[in-house]
This record gives structure tokens, sequence and C-alpha cells, in this order.
């Protein structure tokens, strides 16, 4: 027995071994990629630099040259730095100047940070130690939350698979679409669905960073009260996607025959959810839990950012928010750690699970031997065919035989529209399928709204004149209101909310008077009449009115005058005009003294009889007489009342109509999730077809390479790229891409072309001489299109949540209107405070948009997938 032990222990430390050197050596691939692509753009190479200056500056403060002559010291300090280059590396060629960053890749050794905390300000403070401090605050906070996530839709799952079809199991299938909005998004929404009251108790962070020198169970109040937000986000994301996903899976194996027979022996329901069901899923459940870690560390960054916790993902966000180049590549490498730590958990979990797992001597796995596939050849002493002179004479007998122009392109043409039809009639029964899915039906009437509204709005408002419309200047934007609230909000108010009223004197037919009266020769009154009605409770934003003056030397003379509801006469100012003027009542510091230092615009609506500072409602005018003192001189007005709702989606602090960015939001998020998850997709699929179909060292150098890919983390290694390099629409698009094409799908393609490859119909046409070409994208790929289409339609979302997250952390095009620019803004006070629809707009958007993709999918997962219909 003792032995067998010893044997068993040696194999597993020998396994381990072996894959902690695999895993190092995959690190150090992926460090050393960081920092090649940092140092593309010299980026490397300046912390090196400024680090050699840095080191100047203190030696001089310190008394360095200090008695040398001022002639002799710039050659000295210019003879110095050279020196220090050199010793240090950067006068190496390249390649070989990366390399010797590597080591400090590794080590961190990436020296101070260029922005500390603020309570670290004035200090120096290295990016190694402030990763050290910050990295068991994400741990604690998040790695508990998904924890706890985890092991809790484990449960339901289970007890699920007893009792499918119950109320509680329709809830959770309807319910499960909720998955496809991120964590961040939750956040937000919490904070506005949650009464003020409980928001206060489960508090949002800020001084989150405030941690003990020891723990203590005095602490856990604290950390809960801080830690409940988080983790309520965290749920509200992943617990019904994760019940959903794990329901599906153990409910595949309820049904096998060895589950059968320990319920006939009277097994309790309990044991044999543990021992039957649990057990042999448990592969499966630990690289679920994997995964889940892996995004944790990606969702982090917004997640610390938003709820102030003081952990590595804040210090990364406020690391790009300040180009602190030294941190960004210092948690970079970090992130890179945390996945590899992950994986090598992963692996020995699965050592440690899985009998099917030898480890070390235990067995031999045989392996079958490369066959070099080539096409029949004919033995030397055979009749060699060449079809194509066959080919020809038959299509020219053909031709002579049917005497008719074009009968055969006619023919192929028939082929061609009975190959269409087939296709058509191929699918006729998944789309009588997807009708039977109410779910499907409301997924795709918003698809179909969503890529109807971008295609009207790329034809009405076009790219160019967009991006001029959104960078336009304020004069672009006079009439509309500032901060104004959209105009549906008077829906749920039982006072409306003051419109806005813009009357020109211009306008044909319109409400304003024009009187022109001679008065003597040479000089002419003109009076303008602003009539309007006012019956709103609430006090207009500010009143304008916009001149315009026609004369040649002698400046027209204007005098307006205020008429209220019950009579009263104001005189609100007297002054000569040039040729263009605005007159801005809320500025006029002698109107204010004149009302009794109160803002005019509020003033002039007051009822003076009233107990309370209220609108008096009723009809109003603003009078404009004017003197012009040439003839031909000519005045018009324009008068504008801002009102505090404005259009559908309401304005920002520089009168800019949201609507603009709510509608280019849309074809921007269709068009990076459509070609990012259709460009990932395919690349995913052809490389696993291929690495499958070749084998030998081509599938092991696609699965080292995907192996290397999987340990970069993706969202900080996008927004490097992105913010070092190029931050445009297509750049960002194109980054995505490239980091996706060896994405982890090629380990799921993988599995499922291994059960394909050797099919008989693959032996058929490897059999009649079909190329390899031929037999990947004709036979193999096909095959798994059942399982690749729902997959691509729910992997969609993914993409538009991370355009909208690459916005909100400022890492998208600088110069277009999105939805994560919308959030972004709301977050970083860009836009007034209580400006609450400017992120709720473009969240439900977002929400709608992955919530339309992903009941699709689940529904086309359960067209194509005969077991999963009945569950």
């Amino acid at each position: 027995m003792r032995k067998v032990t010893s044997t068993t222990f040696s194999r597993v430390t020998k396994y381990t071994t072996v894959r902690v050197i695999v895993l190092l050596i995959t690190a150090v691939v992926a460090v050393y990629l960081a920092i090649f692509v940092a140092n593309l753009g010299g980026f490397v190479d300046q912390i090196v630099e400024s680090n050699i200056y840095e080191a100047i500056a203190a030696m001089r403060m310190g008394g360095w040259l200090r008695d040398v002559p001022a002639e002799e010291q710039a050659q000295i300090i210019e003879q110095t730095i050279w020196q220090m280059a050199e010793a240090a590396g950067l006068h190496e060629p390249f390649l070989l100047r990366t390399a010797r960053w590597l080591w400090r890749g590794l080590t961190l050794d990436w020296g101070k940070a260029r922005y500390p905390p603020l309570g670290m300000r004035g200090k120096d403070v290295l990016v190694r130690a402030l990763i050290r401090e910050s990295l068991p605050r994400t741990l604690l906070v998040f790695g508990t939350a998904n924890l706890l996530l985890f092991f809790s839709s484990i449960a339901l799952a289970l007890s699920l698979t007893k009792k499918r079809g119950g109320w509680l199991d329709r809830i959770v299938v309807a319910l499960a679409p909720m998955g496809a909005v991120p964590t961040w998004a939750y956040s937000i929404v919490l904070t506005f669905v949650l009464p003020s009251g409980l928001s206060a108790i489960l508090s949002v962070g800020r001084d989150f960073d405030v941690w003990p020198d020891e723990f203590t169970l005095s602490y856990i109040p604290l950390l809960i009260k801080y830690m409940a937000l988080p983790m309520l986000a965290i749920f509200c994301s992943g617990f019904f996607k994760s019940v959903y996903a794990w329901r599906a899976f153990f409910s595949l194996h309820v049904n096998e025959d060895y589950v059968e027979i320990a319920r006939a022996k009277g097994l309790p329901s309990r044991l044999l959810q543990q021992r039957y069901i649990l057990r042999p899923g448990l592969p499966g459940v630990i690289t679920n839990l994997v995964l889940l870690m892996i995004s944790l560390w990606q969702e982090a960054i917004i997640l610390e950012q938003f709820f102030g916790v003081s952990g590595v993902g804040e210090r990364f966000y406020y690391a790009i928010m300040r180009f602190d180049i030294p941190m960004i590549l210092g948690l970079v490498v970090s992130f890179t750690y945390l996945l590899v730590i992950t994986v090598f958990v992963l692996d020995i979990a699965y050592v440690l699970i899985d009998p099917r797992i030898s480890v070390g001597g235990a067995s031999r796995t045989v392996r079958a031997a490369s066959r070099k596939r080539k096409r029949p050849r004919l033995g030397r002493g055979s009749l060699r065919l060449d079809l194509k002179p066959r080919i020809a004479s038959a299509r020219a007998a053909c031709q002579r035989i049917l005497n008719v122009p074009g009968a055969l392109s006619r023919i192929a043409s028939r082929r061609r529209r009975r190959k269409l039809s087939g296709i058509s009639r191929n699918l006729q029964p998944t789309l009588r399928e997807i009708t039977s899915h109410p779910s499907a039906i409301v997924g795709l009437a918003i698809i179909a709204i969503l890529i109807g509204g971008s295609i009207y709005t790329i034809i009405t408002i076009p790219y160019q004149e967009a991006i001029e419309r959104w960078r336009g200047e304020e004069n672009l934007w006079y009439t509309n209101p500032k901060r104004a609230w959209p105009e549906w909000i008077n829906l749920f108010r039982e006072d409306d909310l003051p419109r806005n009223i813009i009357m020109n004197s211009q306008d044909v037919g319109g409400a304003v008077s024009k009187e022109v009266t001679p008065v003597t020769e040479g000089m002419t009154e003109i009076t303008l009449s602003f009539p309007f009605d006012y019956a709103y409770s609430a006090f207009p934003q500010d009143l304008h009115v916009y001149f315009e003056a026609q004369y040649d030397e002698k400046r027209p003379l204007l005098s307006l005058t205020w008429l209220t509801p019950d009579g009263r006469e104001i005189e609100i100012a007297s002054f000569p005009i040039p040729k263009a003027h605005v007159y801005r009542l809320s500025l006029d510091e002698k109107l204010q003294r004149k009302l009794g230092k109160r803002h005019p615009h509020r003033a002039l609506f007051t009822d003076p009889a009233a107990e309370t500072t209220v609108p008096l409602q009723g009809s109003y005018e603003l009078r404009v007489s004017a003197m012009v003192f040439e003839e031909g001189s000519d005045v018009d007005a324009e008068f504008i009342l801002y009102g505090q709702v404005y259009g559908w989606a309401g304005t920002d602090d520089r009168r800019r109509d949201l609507t603009l960015a709510l509608l280019w939001g849309a074809p921007v998020a269709l068009a990076f999730g459509l070609l990012a998850a259709v460009g990932a997709t395919i690349s995913n699929v052809t490389i696993a077809a291929v690495g499958v179909w070749f084998g030998g060292w081509v599938d092991g150098l696609i699965q080292r390479i995907t192996e290397v890919n999987m340990v970069l983390p993706f969202l900080p290694i996008s927004i490097m790229v992105y913010l070092l390099y190029s931050k445009s629409f297509w750049a960002v698009l194109g980054g995505t891409v490239l980091l996706s094409v060896f994405g982890s799908g090629i380990k799921n393609y993988r599995a499922i072309f291994l059960q394909v490859r050797d099919a008989p119909y693959i032996e058929a046409a490897r059999a009649y001489g079909a190329s390899d070409r031929r037999i990947i994208l004709r036979y193999l790929i096909p095959r798994i299109s059942a399982a690749v289409v729902p997959q691509l339609v729910i992997l969609i979302p993914s993409y538009v949540f991370l355009e909208a997250a690459l916005a909100y952390l400022g890492v998208s095009d600088p110069v277009f209107p999105t939805w994560g620019k919308l959030i972004a803004a709301r977050r970083l006070g860009s836009v007034f405070a209580d400006g609450y629809h400017i992120e709720l707009a473009p969240i439900a958007l977002l929400v709608l948009t992955g919530l339309a993709f992903v009941m699709v999918g689940l529904a086309l997962e359960r067209i194509f997938e005969p077991r999963l219909r009945e569950m």
C-alpha cells in the first residue's frame, strides 16, 4: 500500500513539475509579447530613459558637479547619460533590447509609479509594492463574490434537476438571458434602482482603501457594507445564467443508465445528485469555475473603479487615465500571472478529480500515428486518366447536339436555382421552429428594429456629418437648453417641466408680429412682439434674444419690455446694437439689481401675490422696440426661452442633442459586435479544423499558441495597445479580432472536430481523392455549423458590451459618439450630476441588444440540439 501511495505521489509530483515548467515558459512568452508590443512604440525605452534622467537629477541635487565649471557640466552630464544608457542596453538592437527588459517585466521591476495614489503623493512608491498592496483587496472582494455565486448556482441547478418544469425552473429559464448583461452595467443600474436609504447603508465605496494593519472581527461589518453592492451586481449578472447552464449540463446526466439503476435501488436523492450527477461532471464544473475567475480579472478594472475598491483594477484604470506607462506594464504582467496561476490550478484539479487523466508513467496514451493524406495514385502499369480533355470534348458534343447557344449556361443556372431552393427548403423547418419560441420572436423583432434604425441613421445622418455635428461648437446647438432632461420625463410627473419656446421674426406666418412706423424723415420705429403662453409650474433655464441688424453707419437703438399675464409692464433694458448681437437676460447685472438681485429668468415669471416663489401661468409677451436712423435699415430678432426638457434624449453641458449619440451608438455597437464575433468565430473554427485535420506538429503548434493567447489578459492588453498606438474605431475593432484569432474557442471546436474527423463520409471523401482544403471547407466545417451558429449569435453581445466597456474606460474613437461614451461622460462628471438618464438610456439600449441576441441564440441551441428541447 505504501509503495502504491509513493508511486502515485511521485507521478503527481512529476506531472505537477512538468505543468509548472510548461506554464512558466508560457508566462515568459506572454510577458515577452506584452513587452514587445509596448516597445514597438518605444514606450519601455522611455521608462528606462526617464529613470536615467531622474537619477541624474537626484545626483545633481545631492551636490554632484557642484564644483565643476558650468561650461564643463553639460559635457559631463551628456557623457554620463550616454554611459548609463549603454549600461542599461538602450543602444542594443531592438530584439536584444526587448529581451533585456524581459527580466524586468517578470520581476515587475518598472521603477516608481509616475502617479501614486492620493494618500502616497510626494513619496517614491515602487510599482511592485503598489501592486502587492492592491492585489489582496481584489482577491477578497471579487474572489469571494464569485465563489459564492459559483457554489450557490451549482446548488440550485442540482435541485432543479428533480423539479424540471416547476415554477422555479420556468423562472430560471425566463431570466437566463439576463446573463448577457455584464456586471458593470448592473452596477450602474443598481445605484438607481435601490432606495436611497438602502444605498446609503450599502456604500458604493470611495473610502474602502482604509484597511487595518491586522484583521479583526470588528472589521467584518465594514467589509460586508462595502462588499454587498459588488456581490449583488455579480449575482445579478451571473446567477441565472450559471444556473441555466448547469441545469442543462446536469440534465444530460439525469437520464443515464447508471443514474436510473441507482434510483431504482432506492438511493436517497441527495446522495444520487452528489455521486451520480455531480461527480461525473466535476471536470466541467471546475473548468467553469476557472473560466469564471478568469473573467473576474477582466471585469475588476471597471468594477473596482465604480465601487471605489483600491485593488489592481482601479490601479489599472487610473494608470490609463494618467498615461502611467510603468504602472500599466506592471499591471498587465500581473494579470498574466493571475491567469497562469488560474490555469495551473485547473490542471491540478483535473488530476485530483478526474480518474480518466493519467499522470507520469501510470499509463501510456496511445496516439494515432500522423498519417499523410495523399490522393490515391495509380500503379506504374495502370492507365492514367486525364479527365480534362474528356470533359472539354463532352461539353463540345453536348453543345453541338443541343445546337442552342447558351444551353449549358441555362442548365447550370437551373442547377443553381435547384440548389438555392434546396437551401430554402432546409431553412423552412428551422424558421418554423424559431416561430414556436416566443423569446426568439421578441429577440428577432428587437434585432430588426436595431438594424432598421441603424440603416436609417447612416442614411439620414452620414458618418462625416455626425462627427462634425458632435464636435461642433455651442453655436451649432445654440437653440438647445443646457443639461436638459428628455421630454418623456414629463410622463412620470404631475407637473410638466417647461419645454423650449423659439420665436423668430423672420419666420413667415409665425406668431411674431412686426410693425414698421415712420417717425421722422430718416427715423423709423420697428416693433417686434413675441407673445407666448406659459403653463408650467417650474421656471425656465434662461432667456436669450439674438438680434440681426442691417445699417450702414448708425446703430439701431433698442428697448425691451416684458408684459406679464397680470398686466404689469417691466422695462428690461435699452441699448444700441451692432449687426449681430446676443442679449442674455441672466447676465445683465443692471436688470438683476432692478429686479431685487434675483435671477431675471425667475423674477420675470414670479407671481408677486403668491406666498411662495412659483411661476405665474398665463400669456406673456416680449416687446422689442427698435429705432433705426438710416433709410433701408432693419432689425430682426429670435427669442429663445430655454426649457428644462428637450427631445427624446436630453442635452449635455454643450447643448448637444444626445439623440445623435444614441442613434449612432446602434450602428457602432452592431458593427463592432457582428464583425468581431464573425471574425473571431471564422478564425477559431478554421484554425481548429486545420489543426485537427493535419495533426502532428501543426496541431501542437496551434495549441501552444492558443495557450499563450489564453494567458494573455485580453482586456488589459487591448487597452494597452489602443492607448499606446491608435484609438480609431477600426483600430479598436481590428485589434479585438486579432487578439481573438487564437482564442479559447479553438479548444472547444477542436474537441468537436476530433469526433467528426473519423466519420465515414470523411473517409469516403479521402478515398476518392478530395484535397485537404476541400475536406476542411466542404466537409469538416459545415458539419459543425449547428454548434457554431448559436454560439456565434450568443457571442455578439459580448463584443457589443466590450466596445461599450472600452469606451467607458476612455479607449475609443475620440471624435465619435457611442453608448459607452455617454455612460463614461456621466461617471467622469463631464455631464451634470443629476443627469441619470444619460446613463440609463444607453444602458437600456445595451441591455436590449444583449438580450435580443441571447434569446435568439438560446432558441437556436434548442433547435439544433434535440436533447435541450425537453429541458
